[in-house]
């Protein structure tokens, strides 16, 4: 008999858009929807939406291809969970209607319209869901449409939309025109000025695409765009530096497509022109919106309130770790705590999270344990985390692995943290260090033993199960901790 297969319960999001068509498939409704495949096709659906009021004829038939690839990749992969959008494409042209009729009909997908506030309370969700949203302004920059919300502690406050895509600005004409059309729109919006002090915070593909380009003309240590940040006078003037730039000029010198370079053009006049009237301290840029807030939308309260980082980290953990004990790695953290006895309250998740991912490298060679275990932790696939937070994450671990933080594979870690952070990554390193070959992996044998830090020592208390499970080596990897705590050591069985 042949073996089962099991069942995956993904979930499909179909965003059309008015630049582009784009499939995601997500493992699941859950807290934090890893992306399983995710492809885009632009087909400019709303090319002519603001010469004609009609949607493209091109754009038309790219689009109706290329929903018919996905619902094929759909059916394909046995996804019986699809939310297929609209935004302003199909909200907006005369003829939206007739398509959205067209494509139930042919491929029997139901496409739910989403209205300019609607699109902008999702795409909030979608920010905040990521660790982000705090106090300021969401942005949404797409190919009709330009979303922005303001939000207090997490907390909608304002939202509107405004019709200054930038496929609309390319309809309007030249660099003036184009300045203009966003000028009289947001001239209408106080709201944004009362942002000003705030995070600017940053969706939609053309604006990523310059977060992406200021990470490789910077050099930055990260190449993650989700929450890659800048100060505002920074981006402020980078908006600028790009929109001086024509398209032609910046096909060349970004090494942009000729698409791509028409959009950033007007991306980065419409950034400059919101960053001018807001004056926010910060601009950071979130990979999650109108897609992922579909998803959390939909989740039950319970499943909301979980914290980002740490369900990110205990997915990791469920899928790599050796012996399925997700409640062993939070038994470690909580083990460790005396080492941070004076860290805040926001350090404990982020120790918590490190200790979740410690058994990432378990199936390398054990040459390469230390560098696999930092190079994938620093690029996974984490919700709610900023880069400093992936620096230490990936440094502690490489130091549990039996790495120094004075290697030069870990240097760029080390130029995103401060000296601060550096020494407490390594301290969790060697603490988690110490706990692994205390116990081989089997954490739960931490319950027998105590981590106490004194003026002058730290003291490792061995009982019950583990009174005899000292040796040497484990001797060594006290002396390393004590020393990194400026404290000697000690070991005791009882």
């Amino acid at each position: 008999m042949p073996e089962a297969v099991p069942t995956r319960d993904y979930v499909a999001v179909l965003d059309i858009g008015s630049n582009a068509v784009r499939l995601v498939v997500f493992d699941g409704m859950n807290r934090v929807p890893v992306k399983i495949h995710n492809e885009r096709d632009l087909c400019g659906l709303g090319a002519d939406l603001g010469k004609t009021g009609r949607l493209n004829p091109d754009g038309v038939e790219k689009a109706m291809q290329s929903i018919g690839r996905f619902a094929a990749l759909i059916a394909a992969m046995k996804i019986k969970d699809v939310m297929a959008v609209a935004t302003a494409a199909l909200r907006d042209a005369a003829d939206g209607p007739d398509f959205i009729a067209a494509v139930q009909k042919k491929f029997g997908l139901h496409i739910r319209v989403i209205d300019g506030e609607e699109e902008a309370r999702l795409s909030a969700i979608g920010v905040m869901m990521n660790g982000l949203g705090e106090r300021g302004i969401i942005g949404d920059f797409g190919g009709g449409s330009l979303e922005l919300i303001s939000v207090n502690y997490n907390v909608v406050e304002h939202k509107q939309s405004f019709p200054v895509g930038s496929l609309r600005l390319h309809a309007a004409g030249g660099v003036d025109a184009q300045r203009a059309l966003i000028d009289s729109h947001l001239s209408k919006a106080d709201f944004i000025r009362a942002g000003a002090g705030g995070d600017f915070y940053v969706l939609g593909g053309s604006w990523r695409a310059m977060a992406k380009l200021h990470i490789r003309m910077t050099n930055h240590p990260l190449k993650v765009m989700d929450q890659y940040s800048m100060s505002g006078h920074t981006a402020l003037e980078f908006a600028r530096s790009l929109s001086a730039q024509s398209p032609q000029e910046l096909e060349h010198s970004a090494r942009m497509s000729k698409k791509r370079a028409q959009d950033t053009h007007s991306a980065a006049l419409a950034m400059a022109a919101v960053l001018e009237k807001m004056q926010p301290e910060r601009v950071i840029f979130s990979a999650t919106g109108l897609r992922e807030g579909l998803i959390y939308d939909a989740l039950p309260a319970g499943a909301q309130k979980q914290d980002a980082l740490t369900a990110s980290c205990r997915k990791v953990a469920l899928k790599i770790s050796r012996f399925n004990d997700v409640k062993s790695f939070t038994l470690m953290s909580e083990w460790m705590a005396p080492l941070f006895a004076m860290q805040q309250d926001s350090f404990t998740e982020l120790l918590e999270s490190a200790c979740l991912l410690s058994d990432t490298g378990w199936f390398e060679h054990e040459d390469y344990q230390a560098v696999h275990a930092f190079e994938r932790i620093l690029l996974l696939p984490l919700y709610g985390v900023d880069h400093t937070g992936r620096a230490f994450l990936s440094l502690a671990n490489y130091v549990r692995y039996g790495g120094t933080g004075e290697d030069e594979i870990v240097a760029d870690a080390r130029n995103i943290l401060t000296r601060g952070s550096v020494t407490l990554a390594i301290i969790a390193g060697l603490g988690m260090r110490v706990a692994y070959l205390l116990t081989g992996g089997a954490l739960n044998l931490l319950k027998d033993t105590t981590l106490a830090v004194t003026e002058d020592q730290i003291i490792l208390r061995l009982s019950g199960n583990a009174a005899g499970l000292n040796s040497p080596l484990i001797d060594e990897a006290m002396k390393d901790l004590a020393e990194m705590l400026g404290r000697a050591c000690r070991v005791v069985s009882d």
